[in-house]
């Protein structure tokens, strides 16, 4: 894997060296290592992070943040069941992060499960 120098990124990047490494040390640069006290190597092609400032870093921390909340809210609910000896499935889950996503409301999730399951009561059944 090819590597650049806090210096080289900079240049790069159009920003300073120490700002650099400022980035690296909050963890924002993907990849970054640090080499002895006051190295920092970054894979080459990683790109800036964005302007903390900016509206499209600001949507994406709270994105980042949205999903952080969603999965500790899943690791709760799945323990909390798991201890009642009925632990979620994958596909249980998946339902939670869509409701609590917003993509889905929970009603309208109440409604494909009892759908899913009309369907599979009426797989077996003759109809005369």
């Amino acid at each position: 894997m090819d590597l650049m120098t806090a210096r080289e990124a900079a240049e790069l990047w159009g920003i300073s060296q120490r700002r650099v490494q400022v980035l690296c040390g909050n963890g924002r640069v993907s990849g970054a290592e640090r080499l002895g006290n006051d190295m920092w190597v970054i894979p080459c092609g990683t790109s800036k992070p964005l302007d903390g400032r900016t509206k499209a870093a600001k949507q994406q921390r709270n994105s980042s943040v949205l999903t952080r909340d969603v999965e500790r809210l899943i690791g709760e609910v799945d323990g909390t069941m798991a201890i009642e000896g009925m632990p979620l499935t994958d596909e249980d889950k998946e339902r939670l992060r869509l409701v609590l996503s917003g993509e889905v409301t929970a009603d309208e999730m109440v409604q494909r499960l009892v759908a899913k399951h009309r369907r599979s009561e009426n797989v077996g059944r003759v109809r005369i």
